[in-house]
């Protein structure tokens, strides 16, 4: 067997405990703890958790998005959604080899996603056009309200406006009309497409039902 033999020209190196804890105190925080301040203070699902801590950046991109966004009941987990989801998307269709790193690249600032998440909370916008939004911040880096207002992307929210959409279409398909006053509830989700679809998926879905189911019934 071999044996260990001290080394005459090298004195004892005695290491101090405060020393540790000076050393311990400037590292930064590691994954396994923020994966687990993830889970236990903001409900982040462990899948996600792992995902989110496999890159320092990703990580800190996730945080600073929270940060601007907030951590009311599940925002953090929606955060996380765009990230691993749309966000990756992006990346991975720059075709470099996936490299989660580069989310610190992207023309898009946690504070942009924030909010461009709110404009979707506050109906400004639906799902389908937020990922509209998304892109073009990818390729633009602009604020998601700035390209909103230019797009004319903004849901329609007048009543007056969508009335005067569901008229059309009721004018326009007299025999379907009759048809669902008859009894064929089924046809409701031909006059919600058709009425979207006027609005060129921009009317408030929730009020577009609301106004619809109202005016079928003759209101």
């Amino acid at each position: 067997d071999y044996r260990y033999f001290p080394e005459p020209d090298l004195p004892p190196l005695v290491v101090m405990q405060p020393w540790i804890d000076e050393i311990r105190a400037t590292l930064p925080e590691l994954p396994d703890a923020r994966r687990a301040r993830y889970e236990a203070d903001w409900g982040v699902r462990r899948v996600d958790a792992d995902i989110l801590t496999s890159e320092m950046q990703v990580a800190d991109f996730f945080e600073q998005a929270v940060a601007a966004y907030g951590t009311g009941v599940d925002r953090p987990q929606r955060v996380v959604n765009w990230i691993t989801g749309e966000l990756f998307r992006l990346i991975y269709a720059a075709g470099d080899a996936q490299d989660l790193r580069q989310i610190a690249d992207l023309p898009i600032r946690p504070a942009q996603l924030a909010a461009l998440l709110r404009l979707v909370d506050e109906k400004t916008i639906n799902l389908t056009i937020a990922k509209k939004v998304l892109e073009m911040m990818a390729e633009q880096g602009e604020d998601p309200g700035v390209i909103v207002e230019r797009q004319g992307w903004a849901l329609v929210s007048d009543t007056s406006v969508i009335d005067a959409a569901i008229q059309a279409i009721l004018d326009a398909n007299p025999d379907e009309l009759t048809r669902y006053r008859g009894g064929e509830a089924k046809l409701f989700g031909f006059f919600m497409g058709q009425t979207m679809r006027a609005t060129k998926g921009q009317g408030d879905p929730q009020m577009v039902k609301q106004r619809l189911q109202e005016m079928l019934r003759g209101e």
